[in-house]
């Protein structure tokens, strides 16, 4: 009993020290960036590329040398992704850089990694590095070094179309280094660098729907899996509200069609009526339409004369000219001075 009691703590302590996750290594850095490595925490595969000092979880000091260590207990049991990354000297703000001096990586981690890494062939910060003591994360380093490598030519690119074509060509690339994977939670950390993933649904849903039994298969529980899950609904979400797929279209679509119908008819119909007015309007012939008088006295309110003007030139009181005038505008279809001679005018 004595030996058992005496043993109790050594397992316990055992236990913790196994638990225990470290990552340590080289990286050569310059004066530009802060002696400082953080290590924060990915919710989601959506925020790979959020930063902020919320998410961080742990830093260290990079010495002289470029060492660093960072350890601790407190990550959960399951494998999630973790971002290494450097800030600039004259920097407070988290801003990651992906060209020759790529400033972060991403890691899977769970509270019992040991990792080790180091810069390869000179290079500055994590632009080529080695990782030993993780398969998972060898392959994670190999997909990011060839991801950004292949960014940066795609940004090179000044036309439309062969940048349309090269985007395609790196979807591509990046669902086969997925079905290539042996661990799908590499995969998915890849999957979630394809660009337009609503257009790329749609040509290979398929590819979707069978990494998603990957993911279920592997990691039943897992938290990425489900957020997996809620991203695969919304494509499939997207998907139907935009292509007529048999047995899914909404009935609502229909009703949407025969409305828009309806009004081109309707808009159709009013401008059909407004030209026909038109015609029947050029093809009157308004002088037929007057007396003698009438026709007189729309010469002179034409002529810019006034009423007193016009009575004396017909020798008629100037309230028979008004009655004239009133009768005009109602055989001209107008109701004012201005609007009679502007139809004088026009049919002169």
């Amino acid at each position: 009993m004595r030996k058992l009691l005496f043993v109790l703590p050594l397992i316990c302590l055992f236990a913790q020290v196994v638990s225990a996750y470290e990552i340590k290594g080289q990286i050569n850095i310059t004066d530009d960036w802060q002696p400082r490595i953080y290590l924060a925490s990915i919710q989601s595969p959506e925020n790979l590329f959020v930063a902020s000092p919320e998410f961080v979880i742990n830093e260290g000091m990079i010495d002289t040398d470029g060492n660093f260590v960072l350890s601790g207990q407190d990550l959960p049991d399951d494998s999630r992704f973790y971002r290494l990354y450097l800030i600039r000297s004259n920097s407070f703000a988290i801003e990651f850089t992906n060209d020759t001096r790529r400033n972060f990586i991403h890691l899977l981690l769970d509270n019992s990694s040991q990792l080790t890494i180091r810069s390869q062939d000179g290079s500055e910060l994590f632009a080529k590095i080695q990782i030993e003591g993780s398969e998972g994360n060898k392959a994670l380093a190999g997909f990011e070094d060839s991801y950004f490598l292949k960014r940066r030519s795609l940004n090179e690119i000044n036309t439309v179309a062969k940048r349309d074509f090269q985007s395609q060509s790196l979807n591509r690339s990046i669902r086969e280094f997925v079905n290539q994977s042996e661990d799908p939670m590499v995969g998915l950390f890849a999957l979630y660098h394809i660009e337009d993933r609503e257009t790329d649904f749609l040509r290979n849903s398929n590819f979707y729907f069978d990494f998603q039994e990957r993911m279920k298969s592997s990691y039943p529980k897992a938290l990425y899996t489900s957020v997996y899950d809620d991203m695969l609904n919304n494509l499939v979400g997207y998907r139907d509200l935009v292509c007529e797929i048999p047995k899914i279209t909404k009935p609502w679509r229909t009703w949407i069609i025969w409305g828009e119908a309806l009004v081109i008819f309707m808009l159709c119909l009013w401008i059909w009526k407004l030209k026909m007015r038109q015609r029947e309007e050029d093809s009157i012939d308004y002088f037929q339409l007057l007396t003698d008088k009438e026709r007189k006295i729309w010469e002179g309110l034409a002529a810019g004369k006034t009423n007193k003007e016009i009575a004396a030139e017909l020798f008629v009181e100037i309230s028979t000219v008004k009655t004239h005038i009133n009768n005009l505008y109602k055989r001209l279809g107008v109701s004012n001075r201005k609007e009679a001679i502007s139809l004088y005018n026009s049919n002169k």
